[in-house]
């Protein structure tokens, strides 16, 4: 049996190299961890790169090295290794095996809990592989690529790739962990529009991959998140054709009108006549009290939506239509650029009122500990063509969500220890009173480090498939994280 069938079985070939050999930098205990920088041969690796190998103490490295959550800035890798092709990856991960120390990949470092940073392990930044090609209704992206880039390829082309909200998120971590954003229920997650994409696996194998080849860890990638099973380092889609004039809204209610406002926002959501044609974004926001959002896009005339927006009686309200990529970004969320917490809670029930009268009430009294410190609750509706797969057709589980509900506190650099605690007590405390009536699912591109039974809440039954992949392509764990899939 050659290595392609093992992959594309699942079986376990390779399940015996290594197993359990070592303990991954970062989240190790103290007598796993690996030997210090002098004992690696680093001018090894230097020669073996075509891109740059940053130290601590180098004028880059610290730019480099800052995740998106300020929260684990403190992280500090041995090196930050920065490949400029998949011949430099393949070469990284080899030496990384030889030499024994942790690998983490990062693309756009937008890791919630930090799990795109390294404590004493080995940075590998893909920010120097953002090539993006457009050829018909393909596209085909590098390991580093970000929304933006994306968007910016296909500007004026009248197509589409469901992605994210952010302009600087890493197109890898979206796709890997599904992928959710403001076309998910009208074109799907971004992972559902993955047809290939190409592994450098713990192993140092690589594996390309389609549903025909290595299409166990084809399927894994798709919502069984990165950092798990190697380096992807590129990503082939299928692009989707989209109106010339898209319709736009952006709403706001007061707090006095927020429950009543959240009421009906997820009533019209829950109707079956726009599961597909109406998207939607919309929450709460500590600012001088609970105030209401919804943002979306509705793919139909600008006049029905009009009809829409008027049954939710909006406080302020502006509509319009333009281009898929204008109306894309004008909705775009850049990085906060502070320390923050956040849970998530995948939904499979409509919204009640119940849940709008308690977010209402805790948003509302939320205890501002410092002039930076906030709140946000994020619903991202779900329920339209991202229901189109069954939870075991991709690694992605979540197929039968209505919502993906995003919590987070924040605060500034400068804030000290009790402003956090605080921040983190109330997160805690209102996750607690949303889980006892939303459930306790989880998505896995916004993971929460304090989940327990996290295997179940990210990925359901395909928690022990996913281990079989890791057994096979990453025994010896080179890649691995607190909350990263287990080899069976």
């Amino acid at each position: 049996m050659d290595r392609r069938t093992v992959l594309r079985a699942g079986a376990g070939a390779g399940a015996g190299l290594a197993a359990g050999l070592w303990a991954p930098a970062g989240w190790a205990t103290a007598a796993a961890r690996p030997a210090a920088r002098k004992d690696r041969d680093w001018a090894g690796l230097k020669q073996l790169l075509r891109g740059r190998l940053y130290f601590p103490g180098d004028p880059q490295f610290a730019a480099l090295n800052l995740p998106a959550n300020h929260l684990y800035s403190h992280r500090l890798p041995a090196a930050i290794a920065c490949p400029r092709s998949h011949e430099d990856v393949l070469a990284t991960v080899e030496w990384a095996g030889r030499n024994v120390i942790s690998v983490v990949p990062r693309s756009g470092g937008h890791s919630y809990a930090g799990y795109s940073t390294s404590d004493g392990g080995l940075l590998v930044h893909l920010g120097g592989m953002r090539d993006v090609t457009v050829k018909g209704t393909t596209l085909t992206v590098g390991a580093g690529a970000r929304d933006l880039d994306v968007h910016t390829a296909l500007k004026d082309t009248g197509l589409l790739l469901p992605g994210g909200r952010c302009p600087d998120v890493g197109v890898s971590g979206l796709v890997l962990g599904g992928g959710i954003g403001l076309t998910t229920r009208s074109h799907g997650l971004t992972c559902d529009s993955l047809t290939g994409t190409t592994v450098v696996t713990g192993d140092a194998y690589t594996a390309r991959c389609d549903e025909n080849s290595n299409a166990e860890l084809f399927w894994a990638c798709r919502g069984g998140a990165g950092g798990n099973f190697g380096i992807n380092t590129s990503f082939t889609f299928d692009l989707h054709p989209v109106r010339k004039a898209t319709a736009w809204f952006d709403l706001s209610w007061d707090r006095k009108d927020a429950a009543p406002a959240l009421k009906r926002l997820g009533e019209l959501i829950a109707d079956p006549r726009h599961r597909k044609n109406l998207t939607c974004q919309f929450g709460l926001r500590t600012a001088g009290g609970a105030r209401v959002y919804a943002q979306g896009l509705f793919f139909g005339p600008e006049r029905t939506l009009r009809q829409l927006v008027t049954l939710l009686r909006p406080g302020r309200s502006a509509i319009g239509t333009a281009g898929i990529r204008e109306c894309v970004h004008r909705f775009y969320e850049t990085s906060p650029g502070a320390p923050y917490v956040s849970s998530s809670i995948v939904a499979g029930q409509d919204l009640g009122a119940a849940v709008a009268d308690e977010l209402v009430d805790a948003l509302g009294s939320w205890k501002q500990a410092s002039p930076a410190s906030r709140a946000t609750v994020s619903f991202f509706a779900m329920g339209g063509a991202d229901t189109a797969l069954r939870p075991t057709d991709t690694a992605y589980v979540h197929r039968d969500a209505t919502f993906v509900v995003d919590l987070a506190a924040y605060w500034s650099d400068t804030d000290p220890a009790p402003v956090s605690d605080a921040g983190r007590q109330q997160l805690r405390a209102l996750y607690r009173g949303l889980s006892r009536t939303l459930g306790t699912d989880a998505y896995q591109n916004f993971p929460d480090p304090g989940l327990k039974n996290w295997q179940t809440a990210y990925y359901g039954k395909n928690y022990a498939r996913l281990q079989t992949v890791k057994k096979t392509v990453d025994p010896g764990r080179l890649f691995g994280y607190p909350q990263g899939i287990a080899p069976a």
